[in-house]
């Protein structure tokens, strides 16, 4: 049996330590030539930019939730993209990359103004730039609602990894395809929200760590510190839509894979492709993770990479 065939054992093998360790260089080499900037939006939010500047090519990236500019499934593909002479663009949206003290305020996947505006705001900075959107799993998601955005008219293509399309067929998959899975998430999300109560004061947030899945998490959040009057209001607040697919209006790749355990591929091939944007599912990968073999290589990745190059998105 080939393991990495095993939609669980990739994605666990893609977050694994040994990857990470592997990393190590290039992750310095990129990080080295980044400078870092805060971007403060309309509403106040501010949120850290990460950017090379070399090339007339720029690739901006969303991590996943809760994810950084260092998370093991982007830094190869953003690696490799600068090789290639592209720059790289690393954004950490609210509350991601241990920025929790930037903010009273919480991340919700509902609420993308601050995004669309760095994105508008990075677009009128390289206005002579060829500029691409990556965005991997809830990033997936959000990049696919940037990209239907009116005001975001200057993208050369976006490529999505692992997007979230139906955000509670999804949030029941990493509660109960595996404990190691429900585990991990909640334990993140617990994390991050004791890093939230140690910088700001905000009341009741602590019961929420007494939850051990995300169902019980999600629920009592969007009662507690959303405008939603529940989590089936919440999660039709950020899945994605044929509408949003019909918005879209560049050339935008969808990669999903059919063995992903935490989010099932079904809700997406529910959608229909159009003229701009094109489905295409593997039979392998996992979530985030579409390693070929132990030292980590990626076909997926090096097939981005071409398309980008080549203008064949």
């Amino acid at each position: 049996m080939n393991l990495l065939k095993n939609g669980l054992f990739n994605t666990l093998l893609a977050s694994s330590p040994l990857r990470e360790k592997q990393q190590k260089t290039i992750r310095k080499e990129l990080n080295t030539k980044s400078s870092k900037k805060i971007f403060t939006s309309s509403n106040s939010q501010s949120i850290e930019i990460f950017e090379t500047d070399l090339y007339k090519k720029k690739v901006i990236f969303f991590p996943g939730w809760l994810g950084h500019k260092d998370s093991k499934y982007l830094i190869p593909l953003a690696h490799l993209l600068h090789t290639n002479n592209f720059d790289i663009i690393r954004i950490h949206p609210v509350d991601h990359g241990d920025t929790e003290y930037l903010n009273k305020d919480f991340f919700r996947a509902t609420d993308i103004q601050t995004l669309i505006e760095v994105v508008e705001f990075i677009g009128k900075k390289y206005i002579e730039s060829e500029i691409h959107l990556i965005g991997f799993s809830l990033g997936g998601n959000i990049s696919l609602r940037i990209s239907a955005s009116d005001s975001i008219n200057f993208l050369k293509s976006t490529i999505v990894l692992s997007p979230v399309i139906d955000p509670k067929i999804s949030m029941q998959a990493m509660d109960n395809t595996s404990w190691i899975l429900r585990k991990y998430f909640t334990n993140k999300w617990h994390k991050s929200l004791k890093r939230k109560i140690k910088f700001h004061k905000i009341a009741n947030l602590e019961e929420v760590l007494k939850y051990k899945n995300l169902q019980e998490m999600t629920k009592f959040f969007a009662k507690n510190f959303t405008p939603h009057n529940s989590i089936e209001e919440l999660f039709s607040g950020y899945a994605i839509t044929q509408n949003i697919i019909d918005h879209i209006k560049h050339n935008t790749l969808i990669y999903s894979s059919i063995d992903d355990p935490c989010i099932p591929i079904e809700p997406l091939l529910k959608l229909n492709q159009t003229d701009y944007v094109k489905f295409m599912p593997q039979q392998y990968g996992g979530h985030c993770g579409f390693i070929d073999d132990f030292k980590f290589s990626s076909s997926l990745y090096d097939e981005i990479v071409i398309k980008l190059n080549a203008d064949r998105v």
